[in-house]
């Protein structure tokens, strides 16, 4: 397994991108490219095409689709809110970032091989519904974050466009004000948000472990950029993936349905909303 995800991670930084292209490359729009506010509204415009058809056919990995569009939105809202250094580096990284889970999701479903582990894990336990809904989210960012972040980093690095580590730190900022689960319990599975208790404290231990990864995100990044040679650079690269799949793996187990039970009560209920049209994906406006 090892000298697998050796043998991976030199493809991985030979190659520009991580799995396969789509026709639909984000970042290399000319608005992209110069990181104009802009791009971050052709961002928001794929997600939408793709949450779509998600949404009407209930399938799992809308939980993660909708919550990573909410989180673009508000995203573009506080561009100008927030203090960033080079705000055009911080709208380069959200269209590769997002070029990142695009990839990895073609690719799964093209049934490609060089699926990221990690993203293997969240993809099957969606298509299996074997996992709860918390399952599918949590499953979604350990994958985006953990382990495509550094890699984004590190390709902005190579392209000449790094994102400063104080920028980094300041998308903390709104990232902080995003809470979707009503929105999530409400066209998904109303179970999602029991845990969501009046006051702030559950959120901010939430907020608390996204932080956690993506601290531990650009330190894995600055390790790529500071490898000596190739070859320590590829076991670096070796290392995220392992960390991510293995934490992809202890969450898969901790967030699947307990024998006996399974996910037909939250399909039956989107199914339900999808016939009533609550759940409508042409209308997609926020509810905070």
């Amino acid at each position: 397994m090892k000298k697998l995800f050796l043998y991976s991670a030199l493809l991985l930084l030979a190659l520009p991108g991580v799995t396969l292209a789509t026709g639909r490359e984000l970042s290399s729009k000319k608005v992209c490219e110069v990181g104009k506010p802009k791009c971050v509204k052709f961002v928001i415009k794929e997600m939408e095409r793709r949450y779509k058809p998600l949404a009407r056919r209930c399938d799992h990995n809308a939980l993660f689709a909708l919550g990573y569009l909410r989180i673009t939105e508000i995203f573009l809202e506080t561009l100008n809110n927030i203090d960033y250094d080079d705000p055009s580096a911080v709208i380069r990284e959200d269209a590769l970032f997002a070029e990142y889970y695009f990839r990895a999701y073609d690719a799964y479903h093209l049934g490609a091989a060089n699926v990221p582990p990690a993203w293997k894990e969240a993809f099957d336990a969606a298509q299996n519904r074997s996992v709860t809904s918390s399952g599918d989210l949590i499953l979604g960012f350990n994958a985006h974050i953990q382990r495509d972040l550094p890699f984004v980093l590190y390709e902005l690095y190579k392209r000449g466009n790094p994102v400063s580590y104080e920028d980094h730190n300041r998308v903390n900022e709104f990232l902080q004000k995003v809470n979707f689960l009503g929105e999530l319990a409400q066209k998904f599975d109303p179970t999602i948000d029991d845990d969501d208790v009046p006051g702030e404290e559950d959120d901010i231990q939430r907020f608390q472990l996204i932080a956690s990864w993506r601290e531990l995100a650009y330190r894995n990044f600055e390790r790529l950029r500071d490898a000596g040679t190739d070859e320590a650079r590829a076991k670096v690269a070796a290392e995220i993936e392992t960390y991510a799949l293995v934490s992809a793996q202890l969450l898969r187990q901790q967030l699947s349905y307990p024998p006996g039970t399974n996910s037909q009560e939250r399909d039956a209920y989107c199914r339900a909303n999808v016939r009533s049209a609550k759940l409508d994906p042409e209308k997609i406006a926020p509810i905070y």
